[in-house]
């Protein structure tokens, strides 16, 4: 690589740059406005992104208009020389499309689209005659089994939105199919899934750089990965020991590839198996490879392709040298369970040959079974004179590190209960907060407690009878672990109130006959889609709705239904990316930002789900009221309605008011439709939470739960009826409460008020323990803390914190709240330097 100066103009403004980017472009003689989403890394790592900036400046990456506008002004506000985007896929159309406008885009935008897109790649392949891959796409999972009838066997399926080999098997026959469709049913997964034919070959990873429509191959990777039916990535080697002319198949594919799309400057990292009819693309992304792929370049070339993008931008040439020797990252593939003991760490780190060691497990902590990429157990990197000495050596290394586990299935933190326990009292309680176990030991019930291990804490092991810790959201991990549980302990029930168990705890009743909920209804309440879907054949009221699947059903759906209309996920709440389309002017933006939260998934609060599949569905006018209600064997009670306060141009609950100010015809009209709505979806027993608006058409249900309302809604049931509804969902199951008959009175009233904030970092927070203190108050939530980094109001998570209060009326209530914010909770936010 040939040095260079900085250009005359040498103001680089970066999009999620990494700290190494941001350090190599300074060290070049540019200064560089960084821009990032600070809710996506550690504020420790950003720190050092900021340290190494010019400026830092922040926004929310899911708010793609936001995003262009902040590079749009800091682009002209700060004259830079050129907009460079090195992150991950989700916003670099947005961001190429601004730069393009300003003149300062290094590639179109359109070279971007079509290779991110794996549709569209696959549409420009065909379409220059490149890399002939036979394909059919089916909506969802449950139309594979009629796609592969028509494809034939064996093929290939993929989740089209699931990343690191999540889902991805071949399918060679029925038991195939099963264990497919078993494994996506964990990820509770619905949209697109591609077909394609089994590719029989290695597998290799192509990274290049490319400057001015000249694309240079820096090197080939030989992949290595689990065989057939999974695909997970085990290691890579550099560099691949290739003959020369696959090797120049390879490249010249890949070549190709880039110059049909466009693509003009800048690294990209293709995926290719080597058939025997030749080379055949995977799938390629405007970005460089993963997996620590660069890594193994310099060490085994001593090239740095993260330095040369910018060596290109300032004239310079990027002249990758020949190995000398070879590299190769191995993946840790060890026990699953319970580690109880790590030995050898620091031994293997201090070899000589070894240039990296990432192990980020520790005692205490679970290795999960390894299904794809995410769920590897660490890696190192080793050099050796060629690539078979590499990875034999990586292999050997690997043994030095020894982790002894626990079981994967069973993890008793108390090895027995204190007392014997008795099955017609034993409660199966999936993924509860502390309070919910203290309560059914309360009731005398002995409880075996799973919990997930991000949501464990001691208190709760120290009240159940037995704690397990496992994943329960996947369900392969949870059947063999509730089929060990109920041949010990025989429970006579399984529950859940928290939204992830939801559909465990149903799995589960359905498993060992308990009745309960079982898990077609909790389903329904769980996918948008499909409850809507399931309203409609029945005859129950609903509005129209549809799958989303690319950006032409937005328009097709607003021609069709007309506007405004809603854009949401399938199956999460608490209004994240929840989109609103008032007219075809708006389709373009909520496409774009609908691709930013498919990539970025759930960013805040619950960190259990993905972004993956939405609806489309008619607006529905009117106010909004969620109901609380209980159903005794079928039997349904409304406990409470409440009115549901909003405001401004978002979907975010800014509070709550109970009991509801509503006239008796509406509160009858309210209830009629509740009950309709609960026996038309299944619902037969336990609590629910159900949301609707009284629109210009009647009541309609936006949608249901069968657990709880959040944002301390109990609370205010028991302050203003008289109700502990957690008390009666955990004693229901056991006949250890009466059924209500009918809707109890109001003994009082109570409302809950989001706080909220201007954008800005928080500075300063006061009158907590004042408030905390007043008699009227049931609970003060504070998310935010001096430092905390506040954005744009989008959603539920975004809120600061919640205040609930009661009083005797709920015009009383609601007002105490407002004032004991204004005049007793101070939050200081400052402005954050941009």
């Amino acid at each position: 690589m040939i040095e260079r100066a900085a250009p005359a103009n040498n103001r680089l403004l970066m999009v999620q740059p990494y700290t190494q980017f941001v350090e190599k472009a300074v060290s070049l003689g540019f200064e560089v406005w960084s821009i990032w989403d600070p809710t996506l890394q550690p504020a420790s790592y950003l720190a050092g992104v900021e340290k190494a900036s010019t400026a830092m400046l922040w926004t929310d990456f899911s708010d793609l208009d936001g995003l262009r506008r902040l590079v749009r002004e800091t682009a002209i506000a700060h004259e830079v020389g050129c907009v460079l985007h090195l992150g991950e896929e989700a916003t670099m159309v947005a961001v190429a499309e601004e730069a393009e406008a300003l003149g300062l885009a290094v590639n179109p935008p359109r070279a971007l689209r079509l290779l991110n897109d794996k549709a569209a790649l696959r549409e420009l392949l065909a379409e220059h005659g490149l890399s002939p891959v036979r394909t059919a796409l089916a909506a969802g999972p449950d139309e594979v089994p009629a796609v592969l009838e028509a494809f034939g066997l064996p093929a290939v399926v993929k989740p089209t939105r699931l990343q690191g080999s999540a889902a991805v098997r071949l399918v060679a026959g029925p038991d195939d199919l099963a264990q497919w469709q078993q494994e996506v049913a964990a990820f509770s997964y619905r949209g697109p899934v591609l077909v394609e034919e089994f590719l029989d070959g290695p597998e290799f990873s192509v990274e290049t750089l490319s400057c001015e429509g000249s694309h240079l191959v820096v090197g080939i990777t030989a992949k290595r990965k689990t065989p057939a039916p999974s695909f997970v990535e085990t290691g890579h080697v550099f560099p691949a020991p290739l003959p020369a002319a696959d090797a120049a198949a390879i490249g010249g594919l890949v070549t190709a590839l880039l110059d049909a799309s466009g693509y003009r400057f800048g690294p990209a990292h293709t995926e290719v198996i080597l058939t025997a009819d030749g080379p055949r693309v995977v799938e390629s992304q405007a970005r460089l490879g993963g997996d620590r792929i660069p890594a193994l370049i310099r060490i085994a070339t001593g090239f740095d392709i993260e330095g040369a993008i910018f060596d290109l931008l300032v004239g310079g040439r990027a002249e990758p040298a020949e190995p000398t020797r070879a590299a190769a990252v191995s993946y840790f593939a060890l026990e699953p369970g319970v580690i109880t003991r790590v030995d050898g760490l620091e031994r293997l780190a201090a070899l000589e040959h070894v240039h990296e060691v990432r192990f980020p497990f520790a005692v205490g902590d679970v290795l999960p079974r390894t299904r794809h990429s995410s769920t590897r157990h660490g890696h190192l990197i080793v050099a050796a004179g060629t690539a078979e000495e590499a990875e034999q050596l990586a292999a050997e290394t690997k043994e030095l590190l020894h982790v002894e586990t626990g079981s994967d299935v069973l993890n008793a933190v108390h090895a027995a209960p204190a007392a014997p326990m008795r099955p017609e009292r034993t409660l199966l309680l999936i993924g509860h907060q502390t309070e919910p176990v203290r309560i059914a030991k309360d009731l005398g019930l002995n409880v075996v407690l799973i919990q997930h291990k991000e949501k464990f804490q001691p208190e709760q092991a120290e009240l159940a009878d037995v704690t397990l810790i496992a994943d329960f959201t996947d369900w392969s991990v949870l059947e063999p672990l509730a089929r060990a549980a109920h041949a010990i302990w025989n429970f006579s029930a399984a529950l859940s109130l928290t939204e992830p168990g939801l559909e465990p705890a149903g799995r589960i009743n359905d498993l060992f006959g308990l009745g309960g909920t079982g898990h077609e209804p909790a389903r329904l309440l769980r996918d948008k889609l499909a409850m809507r879907r399931h309203l409609a054949a029945v005859g129950a009221p609903t509005v129209a709705a549809e799958p989303l699947t690319d950006r032409g059903s937005l328009a097709a759906f607003g021609e069709a239904h007309g506007y405004p209309f809603v854009v949401k996920p399938v199956d999460l709440t608490a209004g994240f990316a929840l989109f609103m389309v008032s007219g075809p002017e708006d389709v373009d933006g909520v496409w774009e930002r609908i691709g930013a939260a498919r990539r970025t998934g759930m960013d805040r609060g619950s960190t259990m789900y993905a972004v993956t599949e939405f609806l489309m569905e008619q607006y529905i006018d009117g106010p909004e009221f969620s109901i609380e209600g209980f159903s005794f064997d079928g039997h349904h009670t409304v406990v409470a309605i409440t009115e549901k306060l909003t405001g401004g141009d978002h979907f975010v609950e800014l509070g709550h008011a109970q009991p509801a100010r509503l006239d008796a015809v509406d509160e009858e009209r309210i209830t009629a439709a509740v009950a309709e709505f609960l026996d038309a979806v299944g619902i037969k027993d336990g609590p629910s939470h159900t949301e609707l608006r009284l629109s210009s058409r009647g009541p309609l249900i936006i949608e249901g739960h069968n657990r709880l309302g959040g944002d301390h809604i109990p609370d205010l049931v028991q302050a203003s009826y008289g109700i502990d509804l957690t008390r009666y969902a955990l004693a229901w199951p056991f006949g250890l409460v009466e059924p209500l008959t009918e809707r109890p009175k109001a003994v009082g009233a109570g409302c809950v008020r989001g706080i909220v904030g201007r954008p800005g970092r928080v500075a300063e927070i006061s009158g907590a323990d004042e408030l905390r203190a007043h008699p009227a108050v049931l609970a003060l939530d504070l998310a935010a803390r001096p430092g905390s980094v506040i954005r744009p109001i989008q959603d539920n998570w975004d809120r600061l914190g919640l205040l609930a209060v009661s009083a005797a009326d709920t015009d009383a209530a609601v007002a105490l709240c407002e004032e004991l914010l204004r005049d007793v909770l101070t939050v200081r936010i400052e402005d954050v330097a941009r």
